[in-house]
């Protein structure tokens, strides 16, 4: 392998190790403003902007969620790093995307997080220890965050459910039936107790719907307790429940490589651009 190619591939390794681990400072408002007028943001001519091939930014997120029932989800709770390495993938292997690797590395991560940039969760799992039988743990907090540029979000309702639930106690709870604005945020409050010294297992889950549509989706959290022990939640299935892509295929290493190198082609572009100058 030449030193050119050395170079590259250790340049794509960090940039998909490291890419969204500052990942504050890249900014969906940015990044909705290039997905939605691709040409005139970057001063580039496109055949199109990103909207041309996906009328929207829910099409996008749909072929980027593939849930544990085989079925995309427009609504899922997609992570940023999961929509760079896809973004990253696009980029390399669809022929109508190649034209947008010159795009600049803050601009595709800026597009990466508009795209990851729906309501989330602050934990997706929480872990009680009570101290003693009957004896209720301090409680714990969650909160839900609406996307800086997902809309208005109605959230139906925050229920606890599965064969630990009756365990676990709902103390408090901010979110249903209240309407959330774009980046608002609402908090349940959940406590837990148990009348001996069994591990239990629960789900709590978020229901909402966007705007107006009656469509709704959900956000789950695993919770699990005992008395007297650390617990640890069962996996509460991440991304919508899965990580596959039916359109763009590739397992989790291949992924990252390629978003890694899409974003090292880019950056190593603009080296040799200023090189050049």
């Amino acid at each position: 392998m030449s030193a050119s190619n050395l170079a590259r591939t250790a340049l794509a390794a960090a940039l998909a190790a490291t890419a969204f681990a500052a990942q504050a400072d890249y900014d969906p408002v940015v990044g909705k403003l290039l997905f939605e007028d691709t040409m005139n943001q970057t001063g580039r001519s496109f055949t199109g902007n990103c909207t041309s091939c996906h009328t929207n930014v829910q099409n996008r997120r749909d072929q980027i969620s593939f849930t544990t029932t085989g079925q995309h989800n427009q609504f899922a709770a997609i992570d940023a790093e999961t929509a760079l390495n896809r973004l990253g993938y696009a980029l390399n292997n669809f022929s109508q995307m190649k034209q947008f690797q010159v795009l600049e590395v803050d601009q595709m991560t800026d597009l990466a997080a508009y795209l990851a940039d729906t309501p989330k969760t602050s934990e997706t799992e929480l872990s009680f220890s009570a101290s003693a039988v009957n004896t209720p743990t301090v409680s714990q907090n969650l909160d839900l965050a609406n996307g800086k540029t997902f809309g208005q979000v109605t959230v139906d309702s925050v229920a606890i459910s599965g064969t630990g639930a009756a365990r676990f106690t709902l103390k408090s709870d901010t979110c249903s039936a209240q309407k959330l604005a774009n980046a608002a945020t609402c908090r349940a409050t959940i406590s837990f107790s148990a009348p001996d010294t069994a591990g239990y297992n629960a789900t709590l889950t978020i229901t909402m719907h966007p705007g107006t549509s009656t469509t709704k989706f959900t956000r789950t959290v695993a919770l699990a307790g005992a008395v007297g022990v650390v617990t640890t939640p069962p996996p509460s299935g991440g991304n919508g429940g899965g990580s596959n892509n039916s359109d763009e295929g590739g397992g989790a290493l291949g992924f990252a490589w390629l978003g890694g190198l899409a974003l090292a082609t880019a950056l190593l572009r603009r080296q040799h651009g200023r090189a050049a100058s």
